[in-house]
């Protein structure tokens, strides 16, 4: 163990929760690097709520990173986790308002963390919500935490989308661009890789050897053999060939809403998605709040919760920690 990891666990020997008969044993969790994101949102509050969760505190030894002032708002105190104050001394931004301040704060708790997971000080990161359009307004320079950690860790990355608790797995072929670029975006290429990463992920998770891919169509009934689009012909049956000639087991292109009843009935392991709504929609209306993003490349396991920032009800006591739970609980089982 390097010294900085030692100085940083010794910061929680006073911390031990009442459900572990000795030290020793909480000693052995995983090191758990818990964001801020927004201050003007509902992150710090789902953190600090998760953190009086006993599901959470079973599987991890919690570690806050980003503005003091942020997480004191929220209701932090130095019994519940150590804190690593980012050292802005900015002040917590106005609920519920997008802004420059709120995204320096946000970006420089993603810094920090992601330093202490390359130095190896921390074994998972567990990302709170930021907002895009403040990060835009201050010039952070990437869109959002998937572009950050690929950049600096020069490693393609990929989302995949999920509900741990109800066994529901998706992999995004395309992310956070508008609905009308989705089409001239795909290539036969990257959704075979998709369902590669996404294949190895299910293995990774104890899941078959060949798990049951679904590949979703784009158009309405997966294009009707051409009459509702030829995308499926075009971009998605090459990408079908591609996947099993390496070996992954792909059905489709499948009518997105057949794939996702057959996926819920247990008769897929997991859905290639071809746009953002086409997997969040279902994947929250089957998992409610347990939703769960897994950026799956990286060398660090990174987890956040399925959700936004949560604007229009931050500081009221509203939010919900259910999805930094289910995060938590995911990037421990990672480690």
């Amino acid at each position: 163990m390097s010294a900085a990891r030692l100085r940083l666990t010794k910061r929680f020997s006073r911390m031990t929760p009442n459900i572990f008969p000795d030290r020793r044993q909480y000693e052995k969790l995983p090191l758990l690097a818990f964001t801020s994101g927004d201050g003007a949102g509902i992150g710090p509050e789902s953190v600090i709520r998760a953190l009086h969760s006993p599901r959470l505190r079973a599987v991890c030894r919690p570690v806050l990173i980003g503005e003091r002032q942020v997480w004191l708002r929220a209701g932090w105190r130095p019994s519940l986790a150590p804190c690593l104050d980012t050292g802005l001394g900015l002040k917590a931004p106005p609920y519920g308002k997008t802004g420059p301040s709120a995204a320096r704060a946000s970006f420089a708790a993603l810094r920090l963390a992601w330093r202490l997971a390359a130095r190896g000080l921390v074994d998972a990161i567990v990302t709170a919500p930021v907002s895009k359009k403040s990060w835009h307004e201050a010039g952070i320079g990437y869109r959002d935490h998937t572009e950050y950690f690929s950049a600096q860790t020069g490693r393609r990355s990929e989302m995949v989308l999920c509900a741990p608790g109800k066994k529901l797995w998706c992999l995004l072929a395309t992310r956070h661009i508008p609905l009308n670029r989705v089409s001239s975006s795909l290539n036969a290429a990257a959704v075979a890789d998709a369902a590669n990463c996404l294949s190895a992920a299910l293995r990774r998770l104890g899941g078959p050897f060949r798990p049951r891919l679904g590949l979703c169509g784009l158009n309405p009934h997966a294009g009707e053999e051409g009459l509702l689009g030829g995308e499926e012909r075009r971009i998605l049956l090459p990408a079908l060939k591609r996947a099993r000639s390496a070996g992954i087991r792909l059905e489709g292109p499948i009518a997105a809403d057949t794939a996702w009843r057959r996926h819920v009935e247990g008769k897929l392991d997991g859905l290639i998605c071809l746009y953002h709504d086409q997997a969040l929609i279902p994947l929250k209306t089957a998992a409610g709040l347990g939703v769960v993003n897994w950026t799956v490349g990286l060398p660090f396991v990174r987890t956040s919760p399925g959700h936004g920032t949560g604007f229009d009800i931050a500081g009221k006591g509203l939010a919900d920690p259910a999805a930094t739970i289910a995060a938590a609980e995911l990037a421990a089982s990672l480690c």
